[in-house]
């Protein structure tokens, strides 16, 4: 037997209609993290979202309205995209609430004043390493360019007696870094942020496998102190480090597309590429899971085909197993073999960390 049967009954609300837009602007980046699946997706190449294809996003997104928000978040660093103004000025004509997510190398004051005149709704800045150390994950980098990034948004903000954008700082857990976790957020608080994220790190790589935080049974005192320390700050949101919980994809909840800069719709970041994995040290490989190109198909009929519609509906009643309750996961013929898990499902949905409150995006 491969799996043991839960004793409870998963379940969730499948959304009917779209909610939150997920656009990957680049694939190219000016760092070159240890964390990123940029590492191990297959077949990469650097790519940009082109203007002709924006246009057609813009032009389909108008009839949709229950889109609560864009979020700007790929397998890339969206400032790389070289018309990034362009493409900032057509998202903002529907309305919606956009949430920028970037490493903030690239931020210069022309770009912070555009963010608050659109204005973004929330800029969120990744930083993983603090300012008095030599950077451990965004090796080459500086960790003191986002702080000033985050410093700059905030004096521009206060010129143009502006609220917006919201600015948020990403911390990605990992053994490396997790005992300078309440530095990097109190540098950020002191800088000008409003709220912090920590999440855990998704392995893309055996060394990422052997440096992740969180647990089967999340007995993990580093990520445990994190969440204690900020208990009671509202402004800080610490992901979970417990894989022991009942599961809710916040994609499918939320009614969530993602756009690849090819113009692939997904269901969600983990399904946009194929790409291995590591679920607590057992390599795996993620298949892509496209159902749809905006390029050549209009989203709602992306959106309302059979096999989306199906694919979403399997989340109702969770058709997945939950591979952290595997009695003997390296030895998972169907996963490494067949690429289906033992519900003959083909995406790795029931090996999912997001699904599991372990890795959170803004």
């Amino acid at each position: 037997m491969l799996f043991e049967w839960m004793g409870r009954q998963e379940k969730q609300e499948v959304s009917d209609c779209i909610g939150q837009v997920y656009i990957e602007l680049s694939t190219a980046c000016n760092l070159s993290c240890v964390t990123c699946v940029r590492n191990s997706i297959h077949d990469f190449a650097i790519a940009h979202l082109q203007q002709v294809l924006m246009k057609k996003i813009v032009a389909q997104l108008r009839p949709f309205k229950n889109i609560e928000r864009i979020v700007l978040l790929g397998f890339g660093e969206a400032l790389c995209n070289p018309d990034i103004q362009w493409h900032l000025t057509q998202l903002a004509t529907p309305g919606i609430p956009i949430i920028l997510v970037t490493n903030g190398m690239r931020i210069d004051r022309a770009l912070a004043e555009m963010f608050v005149r659109l204005p973004l709704s929330a800029v969120y800045i990744s930083i993983d390493d603090t300012d008095d150390t030599d950077p451990v994950i965004r090796k080459g980098s500086d960790a003191a360019v986002p702080l000033a990034a985050v410093a700059l948004l905030e004096t521009i903000k206060k010129e143009y007696k502006s609220v917006k954008p919201l600015i948020g700082v990403e911390t990605v857990a990992t053994i490396h870094n997790i005992q300078r976790i309440p530095h990097i957020i109190s540098r950020a608080k002191e800088a000008g942020a409003q709220r912090c994220i920590v999440t855990n790190v998704f392995p893309y790589t055996d060394e990422m496998s052997k440096a992740i935080v969180y647990s089967i049974d999340g007995n993990n005192d580093g990520l445990k102190c994190i969440q204690k320390k900020f208990m009671k700050d509202a402004s800080v949101t610490v992901a979970s480090g417990n894989a022991s919980v009942l599961r809710r994809c916040p994609f499918i909840e939320k009614g969530t597309v993602f756009i690849t800069v090819h113009g692939d719709v997904v269901p969600c970041p983990e399904l946009a590429y194929t790409h291995i994995s590591y679920y607590f040290g057992n390599p795996r490989m993620h298949k892509r899971h496209v159902f749809g190109n905006i390029g050549k198909d209009n989203l709602a009929d992306i959106w309302n085909s059979s096999e989306f519609v199906h694919f979403r509906e399997t989340f109702r009643y969770y058709e997945f197993p939950d591979c952290t309750l595997c009695v003997e996961p390296d030895m998972c013929y169907y996963r490494t073999v067949e690429n289906k898990d033992c519900y003959w499902n083909t995406s790795p949905c029931g090996e999912c960390l997001w699904a599991k409150g372990i890795v959170m995006c803004p």
